[in-house]
């Protein structure tokens, strides 16, 4: 399974960059035709959060590598029960504690064109308890899942996609605010007739 959340966190930091990168570019442009030195200095101004960024993010992937989760199958039944397991090399970071849940989100979209209409609702969420064992250049976590038998509550409509998620969240030195999620494939309820 591959880990599909975001390395450093949110996404308000790489936006924010991203923001004052192009706010930075278009006034400094339109500057540098004016005065060259004060345009030019406006440019690198506002690529300066942008190239902290990206050096942050080249960093953290230097001392995380990827992270992987394993299940015993592939497709596990509703009424589950057992362990994942997750792992990810180390590089010079140190994990403080881990944070793990079972997420269920329910999408659905209505209508068409400019009349279509998206909701994810998250319909089933429960706090996990992951054991870790201590080693020095890999984080190795048994994480106890158990999937509900009945399947989560609905929004009711019969054309939604359900997702099932673990998500974690790692506090380490050197790496703030890492996050993994990983989709877990979960056998859909049968509807009797």
């Amino acid at each position: 399974m591959t880990d599909e959340g975001p390395v450093l966190g949110s996404g308000y930091i790489h936006l924010t960059s991203t923001i004052l990168l192009g706010l930075g570019l278009f006034v400094g442009v339109k500057t540098f035709k004016v005065d060259h030195r004060i345009g030019a200095a406006i440019i690198v101004a506002g690529a300066i959060p942008a190239a902290i960024t990206i050096v942050q993010f080249i960093l953290l992937r230097r001392a995380l590598a990827s992270a992987d989760l394993q299940l015993p199958q592939e497709l596990l039944p509703l009424g589950w029960s057992g362990a994942a397991t997750y792992s990810r090399p180390l590089r010079g970071a140190t994990l403080q504690s881990i944070e793990a849940r079972l997420q269920c989100v329910e999408h659905m979209e209505t209508g068409s064109g400019r009349s279509r209409r998206q909701w994810n609702e998250i319909v089933y969420d429960e706090a996990l308890a992951p054991q870790s064992a201590p080693m020095m250049e890999r984080i190795q976590v048994q994480i106890p899942l158990k999937i509900p038998v009945t399947g989560p509550a609905s929004l009711s409509y019969t054309d939604t996609k359900i997702t099932w998620w673990l998500r974690l969240r790692l506090r380490m030195d050197g790496c703030p605010n890492t996050r993994s999620s990983f989709s877990v494939e979960v056998a859909p309820a049968v509807v009797e007739r």
